[in-house]
């Protein structure tokens, strides 16, 4: 099994079962130091992405995923985010999907505290 750190919408337990077929639980509070949240406008919504920055932190939820629901899940966040490997306040590395510097999806967007 792989660890995944979720903050964002793979937290919902409606869009892990739409997405992977079932419910990941309650999994475990953790911390991620060192990236902020900040906001992408889609076509009808608008998400979390985590972006780098140097003294934030993340809360979110640390579930187990198994390597094919993480190819699913790659396929779900698309070209807008990057799956990369990340050490937790817990000591745990796990995977947690991030803003992808290469995508063109960078002009939708904006840090956590603009209007």
């Amino acid at each position: 099994m792989e660890k995944l750190f979720t903050y964002g919408t793979l937290r919902d337990p409606a869009t892990q079962q739409k997405l992977l077929g079932r419910t990941l639980g309650e999994g475990a509070p953790d911390t991620l130091r060192g990236y902020r949240l900040a906001k992408l406008t889609g076509i009808h919504d608008v998400y979390s992405i985590l972006q780098p920055h140097a003294g934030a932190t993340v809360e979110g939820t640390l579930f187990e995923v198994t390597t094919e629901e993480l190819a699913h899940l790659d396929a779900y966040e698309g070209d807008a985010y990057m799956r990369v490997s990340v050490r937790l306040v817990s000591k745990t590395r796990a995977w947690a999907y991030t803003e992808n510097p290469k995508s063109s999806f960078r002009i939708h967007i904006e840090p956590p505290d603009s209007p």
